[in-house]
C-alpha cells in the first residue's frame, strides 16, 4: 500500500488538505456561460441565415439550369427541322430545272410570241388611224 502513493484522509484532493478546494464564483460562471451560450446561438443564427440563403441561390441556379436545357431542347429541334429543310431545299433546286424547265422555256416562248403580236397590234392601230384620217376627215385630237 505504501507504494501505492498516500491515501489517507488528508490525501484527498490536489491541494491536500481539508479546506483545499477553490471557491466556484457561479455568478461568474453563469455570466460567462450565457455568454458563450449566446455566442453560440448567434453563430447557429448567423449559419442558419447563410444557409438559406444559399439553399434560395442553389434553386435559383437548378430553376436556371432547367431553363437553359429547355432551350437547349427547343433550339436542338430547330437545328434538327432546319437541317431537314435544308436537304428538301437542295432537292428541290437540284430538281427545279428537270421539272420546271420547260414550263420556263415555255413562259418564256409565249412572252416573245405576245410581244411580237402587241408590235403587230401597234402597227395595224396605226395604219387603221391613218385610214381613217385620209378617207373620213378623222383627226385623233377632234374627234367628232
Amino acid at each position: 500500500l505504501a507504494s501505492r502513493g498516500n491515501t489517507g484522509a488528508a490525501g484527498r484532493g490536489r491541494g491536500g488538505g481539508a479546506g483545499a478546494h477553490e471557491r466556484i464564483d457561479f455568478l461568474a460562471k453563469s455570466h460567462e456561460l450565457k455568454t458563450n451560450c449566446a455566442f453560440s446561438v448567434k453563430i447557429m443564427e448567423n449559419f442558419k441565415i447563410r444557409s438559406d440563403h444559399l439553399l434560395g441561390e442553389i434553386k435559383a441556379d437548378e430553376k436556371g439550369i432547367e431553363d437553359y436545357e429547355g432551350e437547349i431542347l427547343r433550339l436542338k429541334q430547330r437545328k434538327e427541322f432546319l437541317k431537314k429543310r435544308i436537304v428538301q431545299n437542295q432537292e428541290w433546286a437540284a430538281h427545279y430545272d428537270k421539272e420546271f424547265g420547260p414550263f420556263v422555256a415555255k413562259y418564256d416562248e409565249f412572252m416573245k410570241q405576245m410581244d411580237v403580236l402587241y408590235k403587230n397590234a401597234k402597227v395595224k392601230h396605226a395604219d387603221g388611224l391613218k385610214l381613217l384620217m385620209e378617207h373620213f376627215d378623222y383627226h385623233p385630237e377632234f374627234k367628232r
